[in-house]
């Protein structure tokens, strides 16, 4: 179970500006709600509904040697409606571009080109001729690449082989529009995604080593893999080894030695309850906020205060004199007033878990933008028994 808030777009005018202040103090204090505070409504109803918290190992593992391969290159698109890109590497690249198909042209119009960097990943076991889908991203000037056609490009490895060749529609969901005095824009228009053709198989390591593999955890924690060792014991006794937080290796049964697929596919479907670590995730440039489902927080008491700060513009035009020659000039004129509005104090209990949490969180209306600070506060404070990751 995880809390998840984020930060919705505030209507925001040239009149007015919100900021929100926060401070947490931390008290040991009776757990019991403060004079004047309603108690904290229990947990949603939902507590009571079953729910499977096993997963898959092979939904949080995977094979050692087993790896997916990074590709990229450089490219043009063309067919773009007017929204093309302008600057020097595009004109250079489309000059370059007619050279080597024999045709020499003077300065070259590239409103409906653009200069694009193709990058993708080539999946384990892809065989020649099989289609991926890789990301187109602008790299000039352009403005969008809705409409347009990736022109032949060569995705090179890091050892710069030829591994794929991209080419065909851009697909994207970006729309932009703008007028000379405002502009529209919905999702991201200069990056799309568009097939490619694999061309060179790229070889996995080997996965079976003196009769053994290993499972590599996406998350790396001794219980989980404790219990996928466990988990698989249970059906193979003795086959299985934890070596660390993030590696289980197994021995490969007799019977299997001939059907490793078989043996593979069984182990990936043995389902084990994944341990999460207490961990609060904030990433300030969104304002998004993530915890697990372990986040503790000790017995403190909250405190929020509400600043507004309101400016307002009243331009006035100021009037030459009769037959003076001057020019009418408009003189600005700000008002700014600063309303804060009375705090009020919560006490949060011991031990709350996340959805306790949540239900506080509600009664008190903290916006996510306030909790960043409030989570910065508790762990200063201590009273975060978490982790604190800020991205």
């Amino acid at each position: 179970m995880h809390f998840f808030a984020s930060r919705s777009a505030l209507g925001t005018s040239a009149l007015s500006t919100v900021l929100c202040c926060a401070v947490v103090y931390g008290l040991l204090i009776n757990g019991q709600p403060a004079h004047g505070q309603t108690p904290l409504p229990e947990y949603s109803e939902a507590r009571n509904l079953q729910v499977d918290d096993t997963v898959r190992v092979k939904d949080i593992t995977f094979l050692e040697g087993e790896r997916v391969n990074h590709v990229s290159g450089e490219g043009l698109v063309f067919g773009l409606s007017g929204t093309g890109g302008k600057a020097e590497q595009t004109r250079v690249m489309a000059t370059n571009y007619f050279l080597r198909r024999g045709m020499q042209v003077g300065t070259v119009n590239t409103k409906n080109m653009s200069a694009v960097v193709v990058s993708g990943k080539i999946p384990a076991y892809a065989r020649k001729g099989e289609t991926i889908l890789v990301t187109v991203s602008v790299v000039d000037d352009a403005s969008s690449l809705r409409g347009g056609t990736l022109n032949q490009t060569a995705l090179r490895g890091i050892d710069d082989e030829i591994y794929a060749i991209a080419q065909g529609p851009i697909i994207g969901g970006g729309v932009s529009a703008g007028g000379n005095a405002a502009s529209l824009q919905k999702n991201h228009p200069t990056v799309g995604v568009c097939e490619a053709i694999v061309e060179r198989e790229i070889g996995c390591e080997q996965i079976v080593r003196q009769g053994r593999i290993r499972l590599v955890l996406r998350n790396k924690a001794y219980s989980t893999a404790t219990q996928i060792m466990n988990a698989i014991n249970a059906a193979f006794p003795d086959h299985a080894v934890a070596l660390n937080s993030g590696t289980v290796e197994i021995v490969v049964p007799r019977q299997f030695s001939q059907s490793l697929p078989a043996f593979i596919s069984m182990v990936g479907s043995v389902r084990v309850q994944p341990d999460q670590p207490a961990r609060v995730v904030i990433n300030q440039k969104t304002g998004t906020i993530v915890m697990g489902h372990n986040v503790k927080i000790s017995r403190v008491l909250f405190a929020s205060e509400n600043i507004v700060i309101a400016t307002s513009e009243s331009p006035i035009a100021s009037q030459p004199a009769p037959f003076s020659g001057g020019e009418t000039a408009i003189l600005p004129r700000s008002d700014v007033g600063i309303f804060e509005s009375g705090g009020t104090y919560n006490v949060w209990r011991g031990g709350l878990t996340v959805g306790d949490l949540a239900n506080a969180l509600n009664t008190l209306a903290v916006s996510p933008n306030t909790l960043i600070g409030v989570m910065t506060s508790l762990r200063n404070q201590g009273a975060l028994q978490a982790e604190l990751v800020i991205e």
